[in-house]
């Protein structure tokens, strides 16, 4: 993955007169402690992670990125292209019969937005424990688990098999796509709130501008995910992800059995008020 950032970040060191030590991480959780401690400037990640980076008031979207010219991408459940799953029912119907490939519980399209959009508004309250077996990984490596048939359904992005199928043709037709969710909005770069003004124009008025006129930052992009530009976002395209959140953890605690009856209120309560002041600050930052 690096290896493709490299000319877009060189770019942006001369433009922005600052030295950029670049860094990737396994997980989200990893970025949103770095962004913690005051140890991140800029990011580029998920919606779920960026959102804990904004609640924490550390970090805040500035753009988005645009994939083949669309600001918004798909969930997706993706199986074998020879499994006899047809739909969501047959795939509920099975499920104790299969081995599930989740994401990262802090990515939207490969945890968030499937468990609530495919599972839990299906009336399946605990989807993980639907299956006979799951397995957490990255997007990539789900898209490589189905294809080589060890797993027999997995969550992804509509950007990734997209990018799957630009490198690697062969794996992408072992793949069928079963379900795709509603839109969901691309991937944001959050700056640290912290970072001189002077320097977030300057990062903002090289990011928003590349890649719209020269044909080798046009490949440049293409080459780190299929993109095409990047577009000026705020805290607001996070919204949608707080309310999955919030839904994810009511239902949590709904389903605590160690709860008392007082206690679930109480926590209950607590949910609401958290995702009253995330919407607020969401709607009211940028």
């Amino acid at each position: 993955m690096l290896k493709n950032w490299n000319p877009f970040l060189d770019r942006m060191a001369l433009a922005t007169g600052t030295s950029i030590d670049r860094r990737v991480f396994g997980a989200a959780d990893e970025i949103v402690k770095e962004f913690a401690a005051g140890s991140m400037d800029v990011a580029w990640l998920g919606n779920a992670a960026a959102l804990d980076v904004v609640e924490m008031g550390v970090g805040s979207v500035f753009a988005t990125m645009v994939n083949q010219g669309k600001a918004s991408y798909r969930s997706i459940l993706i199986v074998p292209q020879d499994s006899k799953l047809r739909d969501l029912e047959d795939l509920i119907r099975s499920a104790p019969q299969l081995r599930f490939g989740d994401g990262d519980e802090k990515s939207a399209s490969g945890h968030l937005v499937p468990m609530y959009f495919a599972f839990v508004k299906k009336g399946v309250i605990d989807p993980a424990g639907l299956f006979r077996e799951v397995r957490r990984g990255s997007h990539e490596a789900n898209l490589l688990a189905v294809a080589k048939g060890e797993v027999d359904v997995a969550t992804n992005n509509t950007s990734e098999l997209d990018y799957l199928r630009s490198r690697r043709p062969a794996d992408a037709a072992k793949i069928r796509v079963l379900w795709e969710s509603p839109d969901i909005p691309e991937s944001p770069m959050v700056w640290r709130t912290e970072l001189p003004q002077q320097l977030k124009q300057r990062i903002a008025s090289f990011t928003y501008g590349f890649g719209t006129k020269d044909p080798e930052e046009k490949r440049i992009l293409w080459d780190i995910n299929k993109l095409t530009g990047w577009r000026q976002s705020s805290n607001r395209q996070l919204i949608t992800i707080a309310n999955l959140e919030m839904f994810k953890a009511s239902q949590q605690i709904m389903r605590d059995p160690g709860l008392s009856e007082k206690e679930r209120m109480q926590k209950a309560g607590a949910v609401m008020q958290r995702g009253s002041r995330m919407e607020q600050l969401l709607r009211s930052t940028s």
